[in-house]
């Protein structure tokens, strides 16, 4: 017979994991993007200003399905990336991604 105390104990253990799901990336992209294109990707920083930084909600390329996968070609093939391509593992270019996929989502 299910024990309904188990599912209530899961349930709680999956939601309260929710928040910590949805800032994957957030501590990487603060320590390897932020400085050019802000904390919220509006690339309104003084060094954002002076590289012409790509404000996340004016790049089309990052609301479809395609984003995860555009942000890290861009990322290790654009020049201006070269000092974050040095930072950066694979995997947490993928986690970076997905917040900035999240962040060019927002209005």
């Amino acid at each position: 017979m299910p024990r309904p105390g188990i599912a209530i104990v899961l349930a709680a253990v999956v939601v309260a994991g929710l928040p910590a799901f949805a800032d994957t990336g957030k501590p990487e992209y603060e320590k390897v993007c932020a400085s050019c294109h802000g904390m919220e990707g509006h690339a309104d920083t003084k060094k954002g200003k002076k590289l012409k930084a790509a404000d996340y909600r004016e790049v089309a390329e990052l609301k479809g399905p395609d984003a995860v996968e555009h942000i890290k070609k861009t990322v290790r093939e654009n020049k201006k990336h070269r000092s974050a391509t040095k930072k950066v593992s694979d995997e947490e270019l993928a986690t970076i991604a997905q917040y900035v996929q999240k962040l060019a989502a927002q209005k």
